[in-house]
């Protein structure tokens, strides 16, 4: 079920930025809410398996099944922006935090709108960026910690980062969730099914439901790990099934590129707000994701065992730290010393 599930989350997101009528905006944010959940649920299972000796590898896995598709990613919209906006400060600032996954720390809007290259296409590598962080300080509570296997360790940790950054949040419920599903075997309950289902649904109507009401970022991150829950069941997965679920990365990495081509289509023949141009979005969006999706992807799935050894596996881990620490100091110093956007008029006016 999760392959179905990752495919209609990145579908959500590429019709919320192709504004797919009937498709609310907040959807898209809910879409990445889910996603971490998920996130938390397989990489925390992971991880309570895995010991000190087997970090090396836990990091290599991460990094050849996120980061090549990613570089690819990087390097198509980069290369894009230099070759239509030229190169400058802002095109390398925000290749640098993309580079160094500190995409959501220095990325402050409204200034970043009128900032990033290709007017935000790459603005959903933020996630990416959130994952890996938690990919960095997870292994260090989960493994490094006596305590840290422990549920109530979670329930801390998952109120905390609710309260602070509610995205960290939902990967942490991920987290206990799996730790709970370890000691109480929560999927084989029917009971656990039913009240996860009636769960989702009913904070579904209330998120999506006809109603515009506020729900607290806490509500939110049980929605999403609802979702999880719901859909966790063991079984075989079918061919059409690993397939949406493989290709749903790419896709969610790389929509952009299909949505601003027919759209600039579009705007040459006057239809730039037809109502049948998301749904053609969507399949150039899905079209162009394809064969990244085979010459990388599948690739790397295929081949990464063959890759890896410990020596690898430990560069890799001490990239993976280096990497974010030199995001962080070159992030403050260019947010600090470095030229930032002059909003229009009537934004700052509005501020």
């Amino acid at each position: 079920m999760f392959d179905w599930l990752r495919f209609v989350l990145a579908s959500l997101v590429v019709m919320v930025h192709a504004h797919l009528p009937g498709i609310p905006g907040h959807a898209g944010g809910l879409s990445v809410g889910v996603f971490f959940a998920l996130s938390g649920w397989l990489i925390g299972s992971i991880l309570l398996r895995t010991s000190v000796t087997d970090l090396p590898h836990f990091f290599f896995n991460r990094a050849t099944r996120i980061w090549l598709p990613y570089a690819a990613a990087v390097a198509l919209l980069y290369t894009a922006a230099a070759v239509r906006e030229g190169t400058g400060f802002f095109w390398l600032k925000y290749l640098v935090m993309d580079l160094t996954f500190t995409h959501q720390i220095f990325t402050i809007f409204p200034v970043a709108k009128f900032e990033m290259p290709l007017d935000g296409s790459g603005n959903q590598f933020w996630s990416l960026a959130v994952e890996e962080q938690f990919y960095l300080w997870a292994p260090l509570v989960i493994i490094g910690l006596p305590w840290g296997r422990k549920a109530l360790t979670w329930v801390v940790v998952s109120a905390v980062l609710l309260s602070v950054y509610p995205y960290f949040g939902n990967i942490a419920l991920g987290v206990l969730a799996a730790i709970l599903q370890r000691d109480y075997d929560l999927t084989e309950r029917p009971w656990v099914r039913r009240l996860t289902v009636l769960v989702a649904l009913g904070l579904g109507f209330l998120l999506f439901g006809p109603v515009d009401v506020s729900v607290p970022p806490a509500v939110q991150a049980l929605f999403c790990v609802s979702v999880v829950l719901a859909l966790s069941q063991s079984g075989p997965r079918s061919s059409v099934g690993k397939f949406l679920g493989g290709i749903s990365f790419p896709l969610y990495l790389n929509h952009w590129l299909g949505l601003a081509l027919c759209h600039g289509i579009a705007n040459q023949f006057g239809q730039g707000d037809a109502l049948w141009l998301p749904f053609v979005q969507y399949a150039a969006a899905f079209a162009i994701t394809l064969p990244m999706y085979l010459m990388i992807d599948c690739v790397v799935t295929k081949r990464r065992s063959g890759w890896y050894n410990a020596v690898v596996g430990r560069r890799v881990m001490f990239a993976a730290y280096a990497l974010f620490a030199v995001g962080m100091l070159s992030g403050v110093l260019m947010y600090t010393y470095g030229p930032h956007a002059e909003l229009p008029q009537t934004i700052a006016l509005a501020e």
